[in-house]
């Protein structure tokens, strides 16, 4: 078998044998009273400082950016003889949103000095990236962040390439993502938590809880113990003395606070359900852009903390939870499964924590302006729309995926990426499957640097022979819904939907008119009924029936000379488990 996973390359700061405690593992959020916030080399030197004084610690070069930097990991492991569960942490991936870089390394000091959440450490490893995105970091300026209070200066929200890696954990285009998942991997932690900055309106909850995966999954009990740890967070944060959320506060209608609110399951292309598809436990993590930045940051270390407390006695649960739905994502396999959800009708009226407003004419934009009165709290009596329902559902194969050979490389690169494991194929086997052709193919805006693309057509069934390099993706392996997710064009993040294949709805060969009028002529002497068929054709369609240029498309699509291949999708379904063919 060809694993799909390179092997993680970790080059390791050892702790020496007596700590250094003279080192003051302070960052400039602190010693500034959280007025500024470091330069990544700061980061870089806290991380390897902390393997000098914590023999548990070590510091790990988990990749470079597209700038040649160092993307560094704090690395807890208490743990030598046994394996415990992983908490891995990531800040900075919105590199202008960086209270968690500097308050998760107060935090992991005052962790590693018995300080907070004692026991953790005895239950739990951890994984720290304070920085995912130090090219946007050092893109750092006053006017970066212009919904936000502070820091002094700040980076930028996408990398040196100008992609959001937030954006990225599916198709997985940057260097830095591609980091993120070798470790995800090689780790495989219990739970990811992914500490943000929210923009939006003004209002005093100052700390939202997303955790993944939101809608139910029958078979498992993976939601049901995010939802739990959802109420847990807000809970103890709120005996922390904050106002958290366990939803993301965005108003249905842009700029109407009296909208109300809804939940929703994120794309796969976010950190949190990224790990969901993986059968793992996400949160993401929103502080309130509008309140200060020691304020955010006390926030984030109270996050932490409470997310840490829970590990102490919750940890080794949640990884049995988690791998019971290992086992139960096999039971997908020849079954539909949801990939799209859409709110129900049931809502819930809360009370939500906002300042008082008003509309005015603007003389500015010619529209309204919302004005917010931070000095007048008030309560906004909303709707929330609390209940999820399947969209769009897949019919999952019993087998795996066939990709043809042509396109086995660039897609064999992708799941590789992600660990995911597949077989070449000998050549010119022939089998039954199922393909897709695409009937109608609609481009969207640039995104992303991609040209998304919305697929309408169905899955049929054709006998096929697949070409050199073709490859067989089971799905007798971990992360069924993740494979799906990828390789189904229906799936929000599919490489398809990402324009991965786009080069397959073009056209690639042509018919002069002169020939195709000969052509035409010649077919309708073999089958005369090919005239009573065009005829029904025009009538039906008023485009075809003016255009000569179409109806000798007709006549071409019908031809030998046509090319099969042309909209037809070189990921197949199938039922048969190819992989018995490999040695």
């Amino acid at each position: 078998m060809h694993r799909g996973v390179l092997a993680l390359v970790l080059v390791a700061c050892h702790s020496p044998a007596s700590p250094r405690p003279q080192l003051p593992l302070v960052t400039t959020g602190e010693s500034s009273q959280w007025i500024r916030t470091g330069h990544y080399d700061e980061a870089v030197a806290l991380c390897h400082d902390f393997a000098r004084v914590y023999p548990s610690v070590t510091c790990d070069e988990i990749g470079k950016t597209g700038e040649d930097r160092p993307i560094v990991a704090l690395r807890i492991a208490r743990h030598h003889a046994q394996r415990v569960p992983v908490i891995y942490v990531q800040a900075g991936i919105h590199a202008g949103e960086i209270e968690g870089k500097d308050a998760g390394l107060w935090f992991l000091r005052d962790l590693l000095d018995g300080k907070v959440a004692p026991g953790a450490l005895d239950a739990v490893d951890v994984v720290f990236v304070p920085v995912v995105n130090p090219d946007g970091h050092e893109r750092f300026g006053p006017n970066n962040r212009p919904n936000q209070r502070g820091p002094e200066e700040m980076g930028f929200r996408t990398n040196a390439a100008r992609l959001n890696i937030n954006r990225d954990f599916v198709k997985a285009d940057t260097p830095e993502a591609q980091a993120l998942l070798r470790v995800i991997a090689a780790r495989d932690p219990v739970l990811l938590v992914d500490l943000h900055t929210t923009d939006g309106a003004k209002f005093e909850h100052d700390i939202s809880f997303n955790t993944a995966p939101v809608a139910a999954r029958p078979g498992d009990q993976l939601a049901e113990t995010a939802h739990a740890l959802s109420d847990a967070l807000i809970e103890r944060m709120t005996a922390l003395g904050h106002l958290p959320l366990g939803f993301y506060p965005t108003f249905i209608s842009e700029d109407d606070p009296l909208s109300g609110f809804a939940i929703g399951e994120a794309p796969p292309r976010f950190s949190q359900t990224y790990m969901a598809l993986r059968s793992r436990l996400g949160v993401l993590v929103e502080t309130h852009s509008w309140r200060t930045y020691k304020e955010r940051a006390q926030s984030t270390y109270h996050a932490l903390q409470s997310i840490f407390e829970l590990a102490t006695r919750e940890a080794a649960r949640w990884s049995a939870v988690e791998h019971a739905a290992d086992r139960a994502d096999q039971q997908l396999r020849g079954n539909p499964l949801p990939v799209v959800f859409e709110n129900g009708p049931h809502t819930t009226e809360i009370a939500f924590r906002g300042y008082a407003f008003e509309k005015v004419p603007s003389d500015i934009s010619g529209g309204t302006w919302t004005k917010y009165a931070e000095s007048k709290p008030e309560v906004w009596h909303v709707k929330l729309h609390d209940e999820l329902i399947p969209k769009v559902s897949v019919a999952v194969p019993k087998a795996g995926y066939i990709v043809d050979g042509g396109f086995a490389p660039q897609i064999g690169a992708v799941l590789a990426r992600h660990g995911i494991a597949y077989r070449l194929l000998p050549d010119q086997l022939r089998g039954d499957v199922e393909v897709f052709r695409a009937t109608k193919v609609t481009y969207q805006p640039p995104f992303e640097g991609r040209t998304r693309t919305q697929l309408e057509g169905a899955w049929t069934r054709e006998t096929r022979t697949f070409e050199r390099g073709a490859i067989f993706v089971p799905l007798a392996q971990p992360a069924v819904r993740l494979i799906v997710q990828l390789l189904d064009p229906a799936a929000p993040d599919s490489l398809a939907q990402w324009g991965e294949l786009n080069v397959v709805f073009e056209r690639r060969e042509y018919m002069e008119p002169y020939v195709a009028e000969e052509a035409a002529r010649a077919m309708i002497a073999r089958d005369p009924s090919l005239r009573t068929q065009l005829d029904a054709a025009v009538a039906a369609d008023p485009e075809l029936a003016k255009s000569p240029t179409q109806r000798l498309e007709w006549f071409y699509r019908r031809h030998l000379a046509w090319d099969e291949r042309t909209n037809l999708l070189p990921i197949y379904k199938t039922d048969r488990d190819f992989a018995r063919l490999v040695p």
